[in-house]
């Protein structure tokens, strides 16, 4: 018992050590902020992707051939047990020309009625405006000509002609124009501005696919539906090989490995798009691990960190090593005391980082929309704010330094003025409130009195901080001080984050002199990205991974410091002393 009690005096031995226990919170903060966004990015690219593309495609191994009897094997397909549907398409590549020269297009022929069983093109109709799944006038309007889907990012009224040879024995030039009926918003720019949907007839009769007297109507792809595809998908790709291969048996069934059977082949979306979704996850590896290396660094600080402490408390020791503590009792002491380093500044980034991930499109949002609005203030009332926050920042780092010595009289000058100094700054520089319109969709609508919410808020935390903080001073020297000062000193740290990007923008306004249409600084810019928000998902497993290899990290960092202390010999010790 005794090893934990002294552990715990050493973890608070010198202040020295809150920075190596800020070091493990801020690199495991930001490996949660990180990998909450990474994850968030991978679940909604491949939701997107996933939503244009079925589970699983039957095609023709050759490209220039085509799916003759297609409604039969559609419907042997959908009898596949966890099929929730089969829709016949007609995919092919065609240039779009809108009266401003030809531009490449990939063509998509679909049957509203079956498609909703195998993918959310539906839903991506209705996200760009067109409220029916169909390729008609949305009031009723009569079309002239077959009818289009466009993605947003081609958003033009008209019509568009298309033109594409088909291969055959001679190539067959197809040439039509096709009337525009609506858009269509996957969220992914590739398809968006790449793809143009219409009816899979039209799509037929525009490739010479119909049926005549001399041919029967042929498609080229099979978008097939799964019920729960990560469980069920492989089963049911092997299901469809198996029928297939009863249709018409291959000469070698070693090819269903490789998800051919005869002339067709079977393609999951994960493969048909395998490169992309490839490239995000080695991405999101490769900064998982320069993030990690960020705790290396703080373990780092835990070695040196502790190296010092040993040599300030070399007495300490001789006299616990004279007392009868054994060489392996003076390393554990030590190797616990680093681990709970490790496991203090987990905790608190842990805390830290969720709060970021779960508040951080809001974040984004009042930076952009505070920037923008502080940008319309009169220039000398956003000097008048800028001034305020000098003063509330000096006030702040003046109390901040009375509060860390120990047995000193309570600063109440100290705190006074800067509670003044920190509510002015917040009035000052919300100015822009009572005048506040939303701008976008985007923006919040803030409720009457915020303003003085606002200052309430920021000036009764900061004075329910300080009479807390001054409360648990008593307590100051036992050892679980150090949980509710390191605790104070998150809030410290997070008032002063807050002071000083608010101070930040103010002063870039001064400076650079932004026009009146600026748009606010963005954080997170919708157009480049061509998401509406943040995409954040709390990977649970990968925090818990990264938390116990900082515990692991932080014990190994800590063995040369605790062979240090163990070494050493009490004689020598109180001799030298």
């Amino acid at each position: 018992m005794y090893k934990l009690f002294m552990a715990l005096r050493y973890l608070r031995a010198h202040k020295i050590i809150y920075f190596s226990i800020a070091g493990v919170g801020l690199g495991i903060m930001a490996i949660v902020l990180v990998t909450s966004i990474m994850s968030g990015f991978s679940r909604d690219m491949r939701a997107r992707i996933r939503g244009m593309q079925a589970h699983i495609v039957v095609t023709p191994i050759e490209r220039d051939k085509w799916i003759v009897d297609y409604e039969s094997l559609a419907a042997e397909i959908a009898k596949i047990p966890l099929v929730t549907g089969c829709s016949p398409r007609v995919e092919y590549e065609a240039w779009m020309n809108r009266g401003t020269g030809y531009r490449d297009v990939h063509l998509v022929g679909i049957d509203p009625e079956r498609e909703p069983r195998v993918s959310e093109i539906g839903a991506y109709f209705r996200k760009g405006g067109k409220d029916r799944f169909d390729f008609e006038h949305e009031f009723g309007k009569p079309r002239e000509r077959p009818g289009a889907v466009l993605g947003v990012e081609n958003r033009r009224g008209g019509s568009v002609n298309l033109l594409t040879a088909k291969a055959d024995v001679f190539p067959i030039i197809c040439n039509q124009e096709f009337e525009l009926v609506g858009y269509f918003s996957s969220g992914m720019a590739e398809y968006d501005s790449s793809y143009l949907f219409m009816h899979l007839k039209d799509a037929q009769d525009f490739l010479k696919l119909s049926a005549t007297e001399e041919q029967r109507a042929t498609v080229n792809v099979l978008a097939v539906g799964v019920d729960d595809y990560e469980r069920n998908g492989r089963a049911v790709r092997e299901a469809i090989l198996a029928r297939l291969h009863e249709r018409r048996p291959c000469r070698d069934d070693s090819w269903h490995a490789m998800g051919q059977c005869g002339m067709y082949k079977t393609t999951t979306w994960e493969q048909a798009r395998r490169i992309l979704l490839s490239a995000v996850e080695v991405e999101k590896g490769l900064q998982l691990i320069i993030m990690f290396l960020i705790v290396i660094v703080a373990c780092f600080n835990i070695a040196s960190i502790y190296t010092l402490v040993v040599r300030a408390k070399t007495r300490d020791i001789g006299i616990l090593r004279a007392l009868g503590a054994s060489e392996e009792g003076v390393t554990f002491i030590f190797l616990i005391s680093g681990g709970l380093c490790g496991l203090i500044g987990s905790a608190f980034g842990i805390v830290l980082g969720l709060l970021l991930s779960f508040n951080l499109n809001a974040i984004c949002d009042f930076v952009r929309v505070a920037s923008r609005e502080m940008n319309g203030m009169p220039r000398g009332e956003l000097a008048a704010a800028e001034i305020s926050l000098a003063l509330a920042l000096l006030g702040f780092l003046w109390t901040w330094g009375a509060f860390y010595r120990e047995r000193r009289p309570t600063p109440w000058v100290r705190m006074v003025l800067t509670t003044v100094f920190l509510g002015a700054a917040a009035w000052l520089a919300t100015g822009w409130v009572p005048e506040y319109k939303p701008f976008d969709r985007y923006d919040a609508d803030l409720p009457p009195g915020f303003r003085m919410s606002f200052l309430a808020s920021v000036s009764g935390g900061w004075v329910a901080h300080l009479a807390a903080w001054r409360f648990l001073d008593r307590w100051r020297q036992r050892p679980s001080w150090i949980f509710f000062g390191f605790g104070g000193t998150v809030v410290w740290i997070a008032f002063l984050l807050a002071i000083l990007a608010t101070g930040t923008i103010a002063t870039s306004i001064l400076l650079t002199h932004p026009g009146p249409g600026w748009p606010g600084l963005e954080l997170f810019p919708r157009q480049i990205y061509y998401l509406d928000r943040v995409p954040v998902y709390v990977d649970s497993t990968t925090i818990s991974v990264i938390v116990g290899m900082t515990l692991v990290v932080s014990v190994i960092f800590s063995i040369y410091p605790a062979l240090r202390a163990a070494a050493a010999n009490p004689v020598e010790v109180m001799r030298d002393e």
